[in-house]
């Protein structure tokens, strides 16, 4: 248990600072699309789903997972038709099953697996989609967020 709060604690403070980096800033015509509206959307939803495993808040948890899936069902979601990609896209989805699952039974750990778990897909997705520059993997910036 202490383990899984480390984590979770860990989580907690590295993430907000990965998503503001140091990288140039985009050209000032471009503006944002679908795609990184979409991706800001899930990113909020996220971190939703963190601050309920955090306070042990399940109702939270739930809807959390509950929005995901139904912005994860958006159009905009998919990057890519490739096969990698699509099988980031079903883990994605798998991990947000079993969050809503262990939040119907209040097991916050079972959650917080399924929840670190399915960051660890979003990162591999995100490294993929650069990596094979299949599409636009948007810079989500902290200050973006907070005009929401």
């Amino acid at each position: 248990m202490r383990y899984l709060r480390a984590t979770l604690a860990m989580l907690l403070l590295c993430v907000p600072a990965t998503i503001g980096d140091d990288k140039p800033k985009a050209d000032p015509k471009d503006k944002p699309d679908a795609k990184a509206e979409v991706m800001k959307k899930k990113l909020a939803l996220a971190q939703k789903i963190l601050e309920g495993l955090a306070l042990e808040d399940f109702d939270k948890i739930k809807t959390g997972a509950d929005d995901l899936v139904t912005v994860r069902q958006n159009a905009a979601f998919m990057v890519g038709k490739t096969a990698k990609y699509e099988v980031y896209a079903n883990d994605f989805q798998k991990h947000l099953e079993e969050i809503q699952k262990a939040a119907k039974k209040k097991n916050v750990e079972a959650a917080s697996l399924g929840y670190v778990e399915m960051t660890l897909t979003c990162v591999r997705c995100h490294q993929y989609v650069r990596d094979e520059k299949i599409g636009a993997a948007p810079s989500l910036k902290l200050d973006a967020l907070a005009t929401k």
